[in-house]
Parts: C-alpha cells; sequence; structure tokens
C-alpha cells in the first residue's frame, strides 16, 4: 500500500482533463466511462490505456427515521428521540452515502505517445457528444488512486445538486409516517398526471390543500410541456 506522502505526490502528477458534463443522479445509478491514460516508465513512445465503467449507486440518506433505526433497545423513547433530532439536527441530517463500482476494467499497451492518445480520445468524446465520459492522465502505478480520487471529486460536486432535489420531495422531513405517506401519494400523482391531464386539477387541489404547491409549482408547469 501506498504511503500517505506517496499518494499526494502521485495525485499531484494526476490530471482530469475531462469530467461528466452531468452531475450524479439523485434518484437513480449513474454510469461513467473513463479513460486512464498512463506513460510506460522508460517508453516514451509506449501508452497504457485502462478503460472501464464507474457505477454510482443511487445516494443513500441519512434521515432521523434512519438514524433512529440504529439504536437498538432503547425503548419507546426512541420515536420521541426520532423527532427531536429532526429538529434539533436538521442541517446535519442532510446527509448522503455514495457507493461506486468499478466494471469492465480492459488494460492495453499502444504504440503511441501519451500526448496523442489523450488528443484522440478527445475527439472521439466529442464527436460523439458524449456526456459521461472522463479523461484522466496519471503516473502508471497510482491509476486506482487517480480513479478513487475522481469518484469522490464527482461525489462532492454532485452533492449540493443531490441534497436539493431530496429536500424539493421532502426526503429530509421528520414528519413521520403521515408525511412519508402524503409525499408518496403526492408522487403517485404526478406520474398519473404525466399521461392524464384530467389528473392534474386533483394534483393542483392536493398541493394547495397541503401548502405545498409553491415547492412543487415548477415540476407541476412542467407537466404542460410535455
Amino acid at each position: 500500500m501506498a504511503e500517505p506522502s506517496r499518494i499526494g505526490k502521485f495525485l499531484e502528477q494526476t490530471q482530469v482533463l475531462r469530467i461528466p458534463k452531468h452531475s450524479l443522479s439523485t434518484f437513480g445509478a449513474t454510469s461513467i466511462e473513463y479513460h486512464l491514460v498512463s506513460p510506460v516508465d522508460d517508453m516514451p513512445d509506449r501508452t497504457r490505456l485502462r478503460e472501464g465503467c464507474v457505477v454510482s449507486e443511487k445516494p443513500k440518506i441519512l434521515t432521523p427515521q434512519s438514524l433512529r433505526e440504529r439504536f437498538e433497545g432503547f425503548g419507546e423513547d426512541s420515536r420521541e428521540f426520532e423527532q427531536w433530532l429532526g429538529r434539533e439536527y436538521r442541517e446535519l441530517l442532510r446527509a448522503l452515502e455514495y457507493r461506486f463500482k468499478n466494471l469492465d476494467l480492459r488494460t492495453s499497451v499502444i504504440h503511441q505517445d501519451p500526448r496523442d492518445t489523450v488528443r484522440r480520445i478527445q475527439e472521439d468524446a466529442d464527436a460523439r457528444e458524449s456526456r459521461r465520459t472522463a479523461l484522466i492522465l496519471c503516473p502508471d502505478a497510482a491509476w486506482s488512486l487517480a480513479l478513487m480520487k475522481f469518484t469522490l471529486d464527482e461525489a462532492a460536486r454532485s452533492f449540493p445538486g443531490n441534497v436539493h432535489d431530496l429536500e424539493r420531495r421532502g426526503f429530509f422531513e421528520s414528519g413521520g409516517p403521515s408525511a412519508r405517506a402524503r409525499k408518496n401519494e403526492i408522487e403517485r400523482l404526478f406520474e398519473q398526471a404525466s399521461t392524464d391531464p384530467s389528473a392534474r386539477d386533483i394534483l393542483r387541489k392536493k398541493l394547495q390543500d397541503c401548502g405545498l404547491f409553491s415547492e412543487y409549482e415548477d415540476r407541476f408547469l412542467n407537466l404542460f410541456n410535455t
């Protein structure tokens, strides 16, 4: 295993030359095609190319309910504790867990200068208008470190937007089962209204009755643009 000082030196030599145009999805898995380009030691006209796919699973959220479930055997006060958590630790509980899988790794050595390899991959990605492609130039011995660092940076870049999406859908609310049931009903009505225009008035009334119309207004209006 590399020493911490070596890790820092390796990462200083790593360049992320292309990042995906979209952040990680909030409500589903995200697949990122990656290309890791590394010079081959003592062979300036050779390039080691590693290609594959990193899949980011749907981010898991930490809510008062999920946190309460970690306290087993604490009696009936755990439910009241859940409600207290929602009030006192509202900002803290906006936490997400990201998990990544590295799939379909392929490695090859090609007779080409690393700079030419980078240029070729960039041009190909541009021609395909790929929005989920990452291109990284890194030391050969540090390819796994470079890839793991990249995935963490993608999570950090996506985190604010993911939290915002979840908050708008009410996933961080601490209102208990009744609040979650209300959110589920609203989601069901949105799904129905997306294909049945007659259901839109029902959805509008539900949102107004719950005092949530302003929160969902943009999403509701988008139903009329499809």
